[in-house]
């Protein structure tokens, strides 16, 4: 073997063997998934419907650091009511906080009664409201320390 060739096969390992690595690497991270800090306080608190209030039909949520609310079968929560957007709101974890984020909707999000117009930080035992439902968050306090 010439010298040329041997570089080139070396190269070319070298090559395979870094690809290789980083397939490896990849498969690790898809199964056991990247841990986040939002992801590790996913859980620390619910979403629970009050109006209307139906037996057969309650609704409790439990919080993720994503939750999207709207009429769209796709969405975490979905709302049967012609007032809710396809994708009204949605409900993020940032920070440490809860966020409550209006998606451009028609018929406007409520927080406490009011109608809000910006991203706002929720907290314990705030009332979302989205046509004729209301939903109150419940945080676990202890452990959203950061």
């Amino acid at each position: 073997m010439n010298i040329e060739l041997t570089i080139f096969l070396l190269r070319l390992l070298a090559g395979l063997s870094l690809v290789g690595f980083l397939l490896a690497l990849f498969a690790v991270i898809w199964r056991q998934g990247v841990q986040h800090p939002a992801a590790d306080r996913a859980g620390q608190g619910f979403l629970v419907r009050e109006q209307p209030t139906l037996a057969e039909d309650e609704l409790r949520c439990s919080l993720r650091p994503i939750v999207t609310l709207g009429r769209a079968a796709g969405n975490t929560v979905v709302i049967n009511d012609d007032f809710a957007s396809a994708s009204h709101a949605r409900i993020v974890l940032e920070g440490g906080r809860w966020w409550l984020e209006d998606r451009e909707s028609r018929n406007g999000t409520q927080l406490n009664g009011e109608t809000i117009h910006r991203r706002t930080i929720l907290a314990d035992g705030d009332e979302i409201g989205i046509g004729k439902y209301r939903y109150r968050l419940h945080l676990n306090q202890e452990n959203m320390a950061s």
